[in-house]
């Protein structure tokens, strides 16, 4: 999900200097008039009781962390696990369990010092080794999660990961109970924030495998590093609850001592328990931002994110026809998609790369701005190519595209059907709508044909893009597969890693081949969040990586 890009600049040695030049290389969510909430100074007037009730719009997935892939559900994960760095609320990494980072002149060796007496919720100690565990379980072919590719930049990660070399030569140890040393390939400095994300957050061995198969099955057979604790959860629920962790090394810092949490897919039933006051923070999107856009509760920020529609490209599939594909591609009106039927923040996108996720430290240039506009919506070149199209397959081609079945699933893939049967005649949509989870399911089993999905940034690296089309990629779900592409962005993330030109100008090519010439996805837009929220809550946190919001320093006003 998130891979490694270079800056041009030298790395530090010690932290508090280093911190500087990570912060420049980290981007605030972009619009300059978003309605924010603002950070807790001071405990005066909290409220007695501090609970509150909140959404998902979806249930949890995997608690295991080495194997978690989606945003709704990193986003307790982020609550739960905390690992060596956490962020602060500009999207900062600052020392989590770690209490400090020494860096070599070449920024190649991280030496990670632990905070004292940190534990876990269970009371025993947090030690190096419980990263050294995590993170070698991470990249084992036997136990591999899918975001292994994360560690692809840790000396051997990747060939371990390819089953070519022993886990035990994987560049990190643990000299001691306080220390973790890692040793990289290339010098990485987005690498604080991959390490901020529970992906890489600890796990104790012992207590792992004496849960066995049960471990991260319900919340009743998990410990925590993080500010809350986890109860009355199980793979099937569709509520649970997050609890102040007493053992947690800042817990002090934390106010709110429970969160009740409730799968919610119509927003419209949110909206009523929130104005009930039922819920204290609900999502909302579409024709509900306009309505409640003067509430005082609403807030809204913009997503480092590309929503996109993808093919599976099985080979003897209609879905495999480049002529298809570049039909599709060009006969969507993005504009009209984002103004009209989102109508909530959104901007039409045509790129894989989401703006304002990375801007070539040398110059200051976006990556989005630098590398310009792909496959735009041009319904003549659209039945130009739908024309070539039928030609391999006939005059009608009958297509299923696989859906979320919330609220924005639906006004999503109606409009997608609408625009591509009308502007390609003999083009049949049908639509699947599947809960989130299954969705999710469905693309990792490859059982679809076309799909729409979400990608969100999960740090600063325009990799954590690209690498979804990689040849040998976890989340390659369409089956693509380009040896030029592959190529351009081994070589951007390794020989260019500390060449900003040459990097931009990789990810450029690579881009023009993906979107251009093979029709790979097709980008949608870059979405924003909107949420309505109790305007007695506080101190909450909005990343632009790893989770949507956050509420470890949040609390209720009097």
């Amino acid at each position: 999900m998130y891979e490694i890009i270079e800056g041009g600049t030298r790395m530090k040695k010690k932290l508090l200097i280093a911190s500087a030049v990570f912060a420049s290389l980290l981007l605030t969510a972009c619009g300059g008039n978003d309605k924010k909430e603002t950070t807790k100074t001071e405990t005066e007037g909290l409220a007695t009781t501090q609970k509150i009730e909140i959404s998902s719009p979806a249930p949890l997935s995997t608690l295991d962390t080495t194997q978690t892939m989606d945003k709704n559900t990193f986003t307790i994960v982020q609550h739960l696990f905390e690992g060596l760095y956490r962020f602060e609320d500009d999207s900062t990494p600052i020392p989590g369990l770690a209490e400090k980072v020494d860096i070599s002149e070449d920024g190649l060796t991280y030496k990670f010092t632990l905070k004292d007496n940190i534990k876990w919720s269970n009371g025993e100690p947090i030690t190096a080794q419980d990263f050294l565990y995590s993170w070698k379980k991470l990249v084992t072919p036997e136990t591999i999660g899918p975001n292994a590719y994360l560690l692809d930049n840790v000396k051997n990660s990747k060939a371990i990961r390819n089953g070519e070399k022993s886990v035990e030569e994987m560049g990190i140890s643990a000299p001691n109970d306080k220390e973790f040393v890692v040793e990289l390939e290339q010098a990485q400095p987005s690498f604080l924030t991959v390490v901020s994300i529970g992906w890489l957050a600890p796990q104790n061995k012992e207590y792992v495998e004496k849960q066995g198969k049960e471990y991260a099955q319900d919340s009743d057979h998990l410990i925590y590093s993080g500010p809350f604790i986890l109860t009355d959860w199980d793979a099937s629920s569709d509520t649970w609850t997050l609890k102040k962790n007493p053992e947690y090394y800042e817990a002090d810092k934390v106010s709110l001592e429970e969160i009740k949490v409730n799968t919610i897919k119509e927003e419209n039933t949110g909206i009523n328990l929130y104005q009930s006051g039922e819920l204290d923070l609900t999502r909302i999107s579409g024709q509900y931002v306009a309505q409640y856009q003067d509430d005082a509760g609403y807030v809204t920020h913009s997503d480092v994110a590309n929503y996109f529609l993808d093919f599976n490209k099985q080979e003897g599939t209609a879905p495999a026809n480049v002529h298809l594909r570049k039909a599709i591609a060009q006969a969507i009106d993005k504009e009209a998609l984002a103004k009209s039927v989102l109508n909530d923040g959104s901007k039409p996108l045509n790129g894989l790369i989401p703006r304002n996720l990375y801007k070539n430290p040398d110059t200051s240039k976006d990556f989005r701005e630098f590398s310009g506009d792909h496959l735009v919506y041009d319904v003549e070149k659209a039945q130009e190519e739908w024309k070539k199209a039928q030609a391999d397959l006939g005059d009608k081609v009958k297509l299923s595209i696989l859906v979320s079945d919330d609220d924005n699933g639906k006004k999503l893939s109606e409009y997608v059907q609408s625009q591509l049967q009308e502007n390609l005649k003999g083009l049949e949509i049908t639509i699947n709508a599947q809960p989130k989870n299954n969705v999710l399911e469905s693309r990792k089993n490859k059982k679809y044909e076309l799909s729409l999905s979400g990608w969100i940034a999960g740090s600063s690296d325009l990799d954590s893009y690209f690498n979804l089309y990689d040849g040998t990629s976890s989340y390659n779900y369409g089956g693509y597969e380009n040896k030029d592409y592959d190529k351009l962005v081994t070589e951007a993330k390794t020989t260019h890693a500390n060449d900003p030109e040459k990097q931009f100008d990789d990810y450029k090519n690579a881009e023009d081949i993906l979107l251009d010439q093979d029709a790979a996805q097709v980008p949608l837009y870059q979405s924003a969040s909107n949420y309505l929220i109790n305007p007695k809550i506080k101190g909450i946190s909005y990343h632009l990586y790893g989770d949507y919001f956050n509420l470890r320093t949040a609390f209720l006003e009097e």
